[in-house]
C-alpha cells in the first residue's frame, strides 16, 4: 500500500487562503484566532503558526 505524504508547506498554504477567506467574510474576527483556528484545522506545528503571525502582522 502506498502512502501518499503532503507536501509540508501545503498546509501553510491552506491555512492563509483559509484565513484570508474569513477575513474577506468578516474583517472584525480575531487574526490570532483564525491562526488558531487553522493551526488546529490543518495540523500546524508551532512554528507554523508563528510564520503565520507574523505574516498577518506585516500585512496589517
Amino acid at each position: 500500500m502506498t502512502t501518499v505524504l503532503e507536501k509540508r508547506g501545503d498546509n501553510i498554504v491552506r491555512a492563509v487562503s483559509y484565513i484570508d477567506e474569513q477575513l474577506k467574510a468578516d474583517s472584525k474576527k480575531s487574526v490570532q484566532l483564525l491562526i488558531s483556528e487553522a493551526g488546529a484545522k490543518f495540523n500546524l506545528v508551532p512554528k507554523d503558526e508563528e510564520y503565520l503571525i507574523r505574516l498577518f502582522k506585516d500585512r496589517t
